[in-house]
């Protein structure tokens, strides 16, 4: 069985539901297609802790869901799109890319995207 994290920004929070990440996940559509007949199990739904203004506290907690993301041994993190879209330059964030390199540095497979390509989140301010 493939166990398999989703990875998704803490910005997305005020309009996101997870809705959509899950529905492709239990339908195998879009970025989960890749595993066609293959036992799948979501074993996180985990959001970063946040970048610049938006924060939820200090990096320890952080910390702790990377040591427990890591003792449940997924075989794969899907990086979020809004971990790319939720940024004020469409590019993805620091923050998730430093994650991304401590799942990789482990040994477990990323997959960009979950449900959807590079589709901008547009927001009447920018972020601070």
């Amino acid at each position: 069985m493939k166990k398999i994290v989703i990875l998704r920004c803490l910005r997305s929070e005020e309009n996101c539901t997870g809705a959509a990440c899950l529905q492709v996940f239990n339908n195998r559509s879009a970025q989960f297609a890749r595993y066609g007949g293959e036992e799948i199990q979501l074993v996180a739904f985990m959001a970063c802790n946040g970048c610049r203004k938006l924060t939820l506290g200090d990096s320890s907690g952080l910390e702790e869901k990377i040591e427990r993301i890591l003792s449940i041994k997924p075989d794969v993190v899907h990086v979020g799109i809004c971990c790319k879209t939720r940024t004020d330059d469409n590019e993805y964030c620091p923050e998730v890319l430093r994650l991304v390199d401590i799942f990789r540095n482990h040994g477990i497979e990323i997959v960009w995207g979950t449900h959807s390509g590079s589709v901008r989140h547009l927001r009447k301010e920018p972020y601070e």
